[in-house]
């Protein structure tokens, strides 16, 4: 396998749209049967889901997600193939182990906790569906974290093309099965989950199994501490950024109890979704490569020079998707949804999207703190940014509903960015394009503002006036960043690649 610090540029380039087609036709898949999970869960349904997705992402950083990152870490440390086949193997076998144990002792436990966690529940949805659908995550858990351990070695070995082939098998399965389990037997949430857990122990059994008999099932705690070590500082990142990510789900359950809370979090899920959009197709499969290609630069003036380039890269790239997203979110709600009860999910999409727009902006430039292992400066900032978090959304939920809850992600965020900023600049030294981000940023923010009020004064949101209007923003504000923004070396460059991809020229 080819060091990472020796692939060029467009093989970073090319294994990030491999990574990215999965995110993309995942979410394509997801956003093509919205309409039909919004019209068999209904609100009361889907906002017991958006609950469901909190406890599952906690259970996860508990019990070990982080190891993952530290088995990525640690993996380039290790010099001979013998050893890092050791740091594989012990992360798999020892976090899985955690994982049957804890949530096995927890599902002895399910009828009580079902309150605890999912509350009373309500005339649509009954305490006793609550506590089946909590047994479900229970055992969906262990089998979910086994897969991420898989996927992340197939990462590790640069295996884009495989690692797509597994995700998209495992979508297709999960998708069958939710038609029969929803569509024609009519099982609801428990059906869907059902078929996630199905997916994901066909995948643990094929891919993990698989792993374990190339490398060797073998256990070693002297390569295991070390990745211990670097993950222990993380479990507290890992709980503020879930809550930096979840937190209003459950603060808008809390405000408003009963039916009317599960409604606003179903509502509210909804136009969560379609406003991370751009996170989860377009950043997320990027850092997935760029973090060891970073890992592998030894220089530290190079990494921070790096650093900084491709920050604006970045923020540029998620910044042109998300004004896709911040314009049109009305239109893809009414789209997506399965009944007019969700209509008002659009509200939210301008400020969380937007904040998704800082989120790129600080895991890009934190990435030299986790390479030199100054976790404690990234714990920080994320626990002020919590408290921020937490403290906006108990004073805006009670007066603003859902979209106070969505101008508190987008402030939280750009409190996030900033921080982050100024750590890794006092940590490592990197030297932010201050200026052309912050150009970024405004021309995000204005549209966002701009698409709130067209969508909130227009009659109908398809009015072909409205319409119009943000189209014709749209086309100017991607101008303006284009023209005024991007270098002229940069905007050669760019393309002379695209049409290079097109057929049109040299590359």
């Amino acid at each position: 396998m080819k060091p990472a610090s020796e692939e060029r540029p467009g093989s970073l380039v090319r294994h990030s749209l491999v990574y990215g087609m999965v995110p993309f036709l995942r979410y394509g898949v997801s956003i093509g049967m919205t309409a039909f999970y919004t019209a068999k869960l209904h609100t009361s349904g889907y906002g017991v889901k958006e609950v469901l997705d909190l406890w599952i992402l906690l259970a996860q950083q508990l019990l070990g997600l982080n190891v993952l990152g530290g088995m990525l870490r640690i993996y380039f440390d290790r010099k001979s193939e013998q050893d890092r086949a050791l740091v594989i193997s012990s992360s798999i076998l020892l976090l899985s182990a955690l994982a049957w144990s804890l949530c096995g002792w927890s599902l002895a436990f399910s009828d009580q906790l079902a309150p605890l966690l999912l509350g009373s529940g309500s005339a649509e949805f009954p305490r006793s569906d609550l506590e089946l659908v909590l047994k479900l995550t229970l055992i969906l858990i262990p089998f979910q974290l086994s897969t991420l351990a898989g996927l992340y070695y197939l990462q590790i070995l640069r295996r884009s093309a495989l690692y797509a082939g597994v995700q998209l098998a495992k979508l297709a399965l999960e998708v069958a099965l939710h038609l029969i389990f929803l569509g024609i037997l009519g099982w609801g949430l428990r059906g869907f989950l059902l078929g996630l857990l199905i997916g994901e122990a066909a995948t643990t059994l094929l891919l993990t199994g698989w792993i374990l008999v190339r490398i060797g099932p073998r256990v070693s705690w002297s390569a295991f501490s070390p990745v211990l070590s670097y993950a222990a500082p993380l479990v507290p990142v890992g709980l503020f950024q879930l809550g930096l990510h979840q937190a209003d789900r459950r603060l808008l359950e809390h405000v408003f109890t009963g039916t009317k809370g599960l409604d606003l979090v179903g509502i509210y899920g909804l136009g969560y979704k379609v406003s991370y959009l751009v996170n989860a197709m377009v950043l997320g499969p990027f850092l997935q490569v760029f973090q060891p290609y970073v890992f592998a630069l030894r220089d530290p003036a190079e990494r921070a020079r790096t650093v900084s380039l491709v920050s604006t890269w970045a923020l540029a790239t998620v910044a042109s998707a998300t004004l896709v997203v911040v314009l049109f979110g009305r239109q893809a709600v009414e789209l997506l949804s399965g009944s007019p009860a969700f209509d008002g999910a659009w509200r939210v999409i301008p400020w969380v999207a937007s904040g998704y727009v800082f989120w790129a902006l600080y895991n890009t430039a934190v990435i030299p703190l986790y390479l030199d292992k100054r976790t404690k400066p990234v714990a920080l900032i994320n626990a002020l940014a919590l408290v921020t978090n937490i403290g906006l959304n108990l004073l805006l939920i009670p007066r603003f509903e859902i979209v106070g809850a969505a101008a508190a992600t987008l402030i939280s965020f750009a409190l996030l960015a900033v921080l982050g900023m100024l750590a890794s600049r006092s940590a490592a030294g990197v030297r932010f394009e201050l200026g052309r981000q912050a150009a970024i940023l405004s021309i995000v923010l204005g549209a966002a503002a701009a698409a709130y009020v067209i969508d909130a004064r227009a009659v109908s949101s398809d009015a072909p006036a409205a319409l119009g209007l943000k189209a014709a923003i749209l086309v100017l504000l991607l101008g303006v960043g284009w023209t005024l923004l991007l270098r002229s070396g940069e905007r050669a460059a760019l393309g002379a690649w695209l049409r290079a991809r097109i057929g049109r020229g040299p590359a």
